[in-house]
């Protein structure tokens, strides 16, 4: 009987301390993304769970057929261990990737199969390579990760090294050379200088190849030799972990502010300036929980922060909401969103907090800045300058219009070795969207309008708005409604002829407005089959591009609301309701890859 009780005893010690995927998160994250039941994964293939971005590491093995029909059961995944998802950025590298817990290697590397042995420096540690990306198994939790080092970083020591050895640059070959070069040598010219811009990319390659090898070495020492992982180094994130939901969420905000900024100058040359900034920032965590309903997920995110930071933040969003925003807001808005902040509140306790900080240091230009800062508190009319925005702003958007436009291409004619332009006739697609804030002051922007129409003919008074001709794409106006005690911005021209005085009937519903009236601070709301589908990416920045590409051809409806602020926590809560008969896990997938890129 004892000895049963010693065996029984001695597995359940070996499985509560086994190692566990969370783990062997490297400490260098900063956003962490953890699925806790992967169960809800089971009816998703490995080829639909590998398109999702925050599996960009592993793509390439969609197209070797290896993946075909499989599922993360067949992948030897054990599904008694988190699936965890995270990312890291500083000022020199950034990693990405995931770990995993592992019950059967054999069957893993028959669906990734483009993982090669490699040679492993650390004890009871098994890494393999493809291409930039790595996997490392020990025991039973396994990483993919991939360290990438930055491009200006991989710059900045290429051009280090180049010019150090008294070459010239390869992009600006043509101003040192002149125009005064005999011609028989041009050919020679243009051969040394693609030589020359050769040479530069290929010392660019090799210093790529060896900062990323340095900096995966250092990530690696810091898990299996340190043995500082974000579990041991983050007492937050471990809390987090003890939740029981669907999944959970961690960003280190302050550690994400430092190292994705550059602050060298405030690090070398004001050093107690930056102590400082740090104090205000030390604290800001962001948590959340996923929460798995019927036809709903729920992501209850906790912000927490400092005293100092929480003081500002109390103080600014401590703002009365006002309903008459919920009068240009329609029924069937494609999204929409409020927002409530007391400026003058902010400020004031922002100038309380972060003045004596600038007052401490002894640099003069500094010195001047507070100077100046103090001035303008005592000499500028605040009462004027906060009242003309009130407290309530509210923005919408409600599909796209397209409107002709003239391009121009630009053209080189090699005859006569002329540059010249052409003009044709085309069509943009151009979003309808509204922003408006509510103010005390209406004449401020009368007057400023005013000012602006004596200056060009493009701004024009009509009986109900101002016109601002060709605005958009040189074509498109723009409508400014100053009335009813707000400020609108619009492209809409059926607000703008018809609905100045809001949309009446065809706004939100009463219990709508309740329920943004207890939203606290904050709220949003999208439709994202309609939204998605027609907000044109052309416009946006390749990251916010991946976003909505991501959102395309999904459907439901997602909300944002969020709680009052304290001095030392906000709660903001985001729910996205579908309908239909499909894999709830599928769309917790599409949930978290749009948070993921949220968070990138």
């Amino acid at each position: 009987m004892k000895q049963t009780l010693i065996v029984l005893f001695s597995f359940v010690w070996l499985h509560l301390n086994a190692q566990k995927s969370e783990q062997i998160i490297p400490q260098e994250a900063v956003t962490v993304f953890s699925i806790n039941n992967i169960s809800l994964l089971q009816k998703v293939t490995i080829d639909e769970l590998i398109e999702y971005d925050f599996m960009d590491e592993i793509h390439q093995e969609l197209f070797d057929g290896s993946t075909d029909q499989k599922s993360l059961k067949d992948a030897g995944i054990d599904f008694d261990q988190r699936l965890n998802i995270f990312y890291g950025k500083n000022l020199k590298y950034e990693l990405s990737g995931f770990t995993f817990g592992l019950k059967n290697k054999t069957d893993l590397f028959k669906v990734f199969d483009d993982f090669d042995a490699m040679e492993s420096p650390y004890k009871n540690v098994d890494v393999y390579g493809s291409f930039f990306n790595n996997l490392i198994i020990q025991n039973q939790a396994a990483i993919l990760v991939r360290v990438e080092p930055l491009e200006s970083h991989v710059l900045e020591v290429t051009d280090s090294i180049w010019y150090s050895r008294g070459n010239l640059s390869p992009y600006y070959a043509d101003f040192e050379n002149g125009e005064d070069n005999p011609d028989d040598n041009v050919m020679n010219q243009e051969i040394d200088m693609d030589i020359l811009t050769k040479n530069y990319n290929e010392m660019r390659d090799s210093v790529q190849f060896i900062l990323q090898n340095a900096y995966f070495k250092e990530v690696m020492e810091g898990l299996f030799v340190q043995r500082k992982s974000l579990y041991s180094q983050a007492p937050q994130f471990q809390e987090q972990l003890t939740h029981t939901t669907e999944g959970i969420f961690y960003m280190d905000n302050a550690r994400n502010f430092e190292k994705t900024n550059n602050l060298w100058y405030l690090k070398t040359v004001l050093p107690s300036l930056y102590t400082d900034i740090q104090e205000i920032y030390e604290g800001n965590i962001i948590v959340g929980d996923l929460i798995l309903k019927d036809h709903n997920i729920e992501f209850q995110i906790t912000a927490k922060y400092g005293e100092k930071l929480g003081s500002i933040y109390q103080e600014m969003n401590d703002s009365k909401f006002d309903k008459n925003i919920t009068k240009y807001i329609k029924e069937d808005q494609a999204a929409y969103f409020t927002y409530n902040i007391n400026l003058r509140k902010a400020y004031d306790k922002a100038f309380e907090v972060i003045v004596p900080i600038l007052s401490k240091e002894k640099n003069q230009d500094i010195s001047m800045n507070v100077l100046f800062l103090k001035l303008a508190n005592e000499f500028v009319n605040k009462d004027a300058l906060f009242n003309t925005y009130k407290g309530s702003m509210f923005g919408t958007f409600n599909g796209i219009q397209k409107v002709k436009t003239k391009k121009i291409e630009f053209f080189y004619d090699e005859v006569t070795f002329e540059y010249g332009e052409r003009t044709s006739e085309a069509e943009e697609d151009m979003p309808i969207f509204t922003l408006g804030f509510t103010t005390d002051r209406p004449d401020i922007p009368e007057l400023v309008l005013s000012h602006l129409s004596q200056v060009t003919s493009k701004f024009e008074k009509k009986e109900n708005y101002w016109i601002y001709n060709n605005a958009i794409f040189e074509s498109a106006p723009v409508y400014l409604i100053n009335k009813n005690g707000l400020l609108i911005v619009t492209n809409d021209k059926d607000l703008a002829d018809n609905h100045s005085n809001g949309y009446g009937a065809e706004s939100i519903s009463k219990k709508a407005v309740k329920a943004i009236k207890n939203s606290g601070f904050m709220t949003a709301a999208a439709d994202i089959k309609i939204a998605a589908s027609k907000f044109p990416t052309d416009l946006l920045q390749p990251e916010q591009q991946r976003l909505i590409e991501s959102l395309k051809g999904k459907s439901g409806n997602m909300k944002l609301t969020s709680s009052d602020t304290s001095s030392n926590q906000t709660n903001v809560s985001l729910v996205y309701s579908y309908e239909g008969q499909e894999n709830s896990g599928k769309h917790l997938l599409d949930l978290l890859n749009t948070m993921y890129l949220l968070t990138k």
